[in-house]
């Protein structure tokens, strides 16, 4: 089973954004092993997203600066309030991954909003 998804991103604030598609893991373990191309004209922070971990409410998105090796910081964490760009990109990705929804530590209500969200 995947553990995570990078979605690799072109825009001018973030390299990636990272989706947590399993609550059990430590997810610093995984992150310590991704690594990215450093370049001094991209972004450097990666976005995660906690929601099938910490579910949906203010801590379900972190962000992380990435070093000039191209590894992430973990001790950079910041909990950030997104725009709906990357909230709809997010549960975009949330939804087609129906079977993990079912079986998170979401509640009802919450997998039905990410389920029928357009």
């Amino acid at each position: 089973m995947e553990k995570l998804y990078i979605n690799t991103l072109n825009d001018s604030k973030y390299i990636a954004l990272i989706t947590v598609l399993d609550y059990e893991i430590s997810v610093s373990i995984y992150l310590k092993q991704l690594s990215f191309e450093a370049s001094s004209n991209k972004p450097e922070h990666v976005l995660v997203d906690l929601a099938l971990k910490a579910v949906i409410d203010k801590y379900r998105f972190v962000e992380f600066d990435i070093n000039e090796s191209g590894k992430i910081e973990l001790d950079s964490y910041k909990y950030v309030s997104l725009n709906t760009f990357y909230v709809i990109l997010a549960n975009t990705l949330l939804k087609e991954k129906k079977e993990l929804l079912l079986n998170s530590i979401l509640t009802d209500s919450q997998i039905n909003q990410l389920l029928n969200f357009d």
